[in-house]
C-alpha cells in the first residue's frame, strides 16, 4: 500500500541524496546504504540456496543482521572512497575504515560476526557474479578478513588459557558446581544449612567462622561478583549455575568461551573496587585510592598520593590506603595482577579486563548517585 507524503516534503527526507548532503551525510555514504538495502531480498534467497536447512523467515533475519553490518560499515567506506559502489572496494582503504570501525565498536558487540558477514557477502556477490573489482582485489580483501579472524581466534585462545590458569577461575568454578541444582537465597542465611556450608567451602572460606548475620568474607564476595557475571544467574529466589555458559566457562577456546572468562575477571575488578553497596565518602576515598594503584600497576608511574591526600581528606585517606593495598594483594592472589617485589605489575593481555572494571565501577558509582 502505497504511502502519501505530503506536498513540498518529497525532496526533503533521509532517502534523497542530495538533500542528505546538505544534512552533513554524503551522497556516497547514503547511496550505499540504499545499494545494500535493495540487496535484502536477494541476500535472504541466497541463505536459503546456501544453506536450505533455513527456512525463509530465519534467512531474512540473517540478511538483515548481515547486510546491517555491511551497510554500516560500507557507508564508511563509500565517504572515504568517494564511491558508493560497493561491489568494488579498494582493500587498503576498506582496512583503515575497517579497522576504524573496530575501534569504535560499542562495548559488548563482538568483532568475529563483523568478519563474517564481510566474508558471507563477497560470497554473495562472487555467486551471483556481480562483484565488479577483479580476482586480485577480492582475494586482497578476503584474506585481509581471514587474518583478521585468525587473530581474533588466536587472542581468545591466548585469553582463555591466560585466565584459566588463575585462581580466580579455580574458585568460580568450584563456586559454580558447589550449586549443584541451586541454592535458595533466602535459606542461604541459616548457620547449619547444608548448602551455605557447601558454597563457603567451595571457596576456602569456613561457614563455621562466619556468623550468619555478618557480611560473607571479602574471598567469598569477589568470587560470587565474578560469578554471578558470569557463570551464575540468581532468579526466582535461588542461585543457579547457567549450564550453557558454564559449558563455554570450563571448556572451548572460541569467542564465547573469551567472553565469559573475561566478564569473570571484570567481575573481580569491581568487586574490589566497590565491596559494598553503600557508597560513604570513605567508600568513595577507597575508591579513588585503589583506582590509582591499580593505574599504576598499569602504567609504571608512581601514585600521587599527596593529591589522593588533599582529595579524600588526611583522615580517610591515611584509613583507606592500607585497605587498598589489601585489595591489590588480593587481586594479584586472584591472578589478575603480578607481584615484582614490593610493587604490582598488570600482564599485557590482561589490561582490557582491568580497564573494564574500572569502568563498570565507575558507571555503578554514577549509578548511584
Amino acid at each position: 500500500m502505497a504511502s502519501k507524503k505530503k506536498q513540498g516534503k518529497k525532496n526533503s527526507g533521509a532517502g534523497n541524496p542530495a538533500k542528505a548532503a546538505q544534512r552533513g551525510r554524503s551522497v556516497f555514504k547514503v547511496q550505499a546504504e540504499i545499494s545494500v538495502d535493495a540487496m535484502r531480498e536477494d541476500y535472504a534467497a541466497w541463505i536459503t540456496e546456501t544453506v536450505p536447512a533455513f527456512g525463509t523467515a530465519e534467512a531474512a533475519q540473517i540478511a538483515e543482521i548481515q547486510l546491517g553490518v555491511v551497510r554500516s560499515v560500507g557507508a564508511q567506506y563509500a565517504e572515504l572512497a568517494r564511491s558508493s559502489n560497493l561491489r568494488d572496494i579498494d582493500p587498503e582503504l576498506f582496512g583503515q575504515v575497517f579497522a576504524e570501525f573496530l575501534v569504535n565498536l560499542p562495548e559488548g558487540l563482538e568483532a568475529e560476526p563483523i568478519f563474517t558477514a564481510w566474508l558471507d557477502y563477497f560470497s554473495f556477490l562472487t555467486s551471483r557474479g556481480t562483484w565488479e573489482g577483479g580476482e586480485e582485489n577480492l582475494t586482497e580483501l578476503r584474506e585481509l578478513l581471514d587474518d583478521a579472524l585468525k587473530g581474533f581466534a588466536e587472542e581468545d585462545a591466548e585469553l582463555c588459557a591466560l585466565l584459566r590458569g588463575t585462581e580466580l577461575y579455580a574458585k568460580v568454578k568450584a563456586f559454580s558446581e558447589a550449586l549443584g541444582d541451586g541454592v535458595d537465597i533466602s535459606a542461604f542465611s541459616e548457620a547449619g544449612n547444608e548448602a551455605r556450608v557447601r558454597v563457603m567451602n567451595s571457596v576456602g572460606v569456613d561457614a563455621a567462622t562466619v556468623k550468619v548475620d555478618e557480611p560473607a568474607p571479602d574471598v567469598f564476595a569477589h568470587v560470587w561478583n565474578a560469578a554471578i557475571l558470569s557463570v551464575v544467574d540468581p532468579s526466582g529466589g535461588k542461585i543457579v549455575r547457567d549450564e550453557e555458559a558454564f559449558a563455554h566457562f570450563v571448556e572451548g577456546e572460541e569467542s564465547e568461551s573469551a567472553q565469559l572468562l573475561f566478564e569473570m575477571g571484570v567481575g573481580c575488578v569491581q568487586s574490589h573496587l566497590i565491596p559494598n553497596d553503600a557508597f560513604t565518602e570513605r567508600d568513595e576515598a577507597f575508591f579513588l585510592v585503589l583506582r590509582n594503584l591499580l593505574v599504576t600497576a598499569v602504567t609504571g608511574r608512581e601514585a600521587d598520593f599527596e593529591g589522593l591526600r588533599r582529595n579524600c581528606g588526611p583522615k580517610d585517606f591515611d584509613a583507606v590506603l592500607p585497605e587498598a593495598r589489601e585489595a591489590l594483594a588480593s587481586l594479584a592472589a586472584f591472578g589478575l595482577l603480578q607481584v615484582k617485589g614490593e610493587e604490582y605489575g598488570v600482564d599485557e593481555r590482561l589490561l582490557p579486563v582491568i580497564s573494564a572494571g574500572l569502568s563498570e565501577a565507575e558507571s555503578l558509582i554514577e549509578e548511584s548517585e
